[in-house]
């Protein structure tokens, strides 16, 4: 069976991500994070994430600062 690809879900408020990953969960394999160091982590165990989609405005470390460390 092939493997769905790999979404990562980045929101400090879990009510989204439990939306984002219902809506998603029979077409991605999607994983979640509550903030950015959470997401880092999640990032270094599933390293073939396709797809990162994270809230601007999280404490601790924004999405703008993620998408970057993500990138490195």
């Amino acid at each position: 069976m092939e493997s769905l690809p790999r979404i990562l879900c980045v929101d400090d408020d879990e009510a989204v991500l439990r939306v984002l990953a219902a809506a998603m969960r029979l077409r991605y394999d999607v994983i979640t994070a509550s903030g950015g160091d959470e997401a880092l982590a999640q990032l270094a165990a599933y390293p073939d994430t396709a797809v990162i989609i994270s809230d601007m405005w999280m404490p601790g470390m924004d999405g703008l600062a993620l998408l970057a460390r993500a990138r490195e």
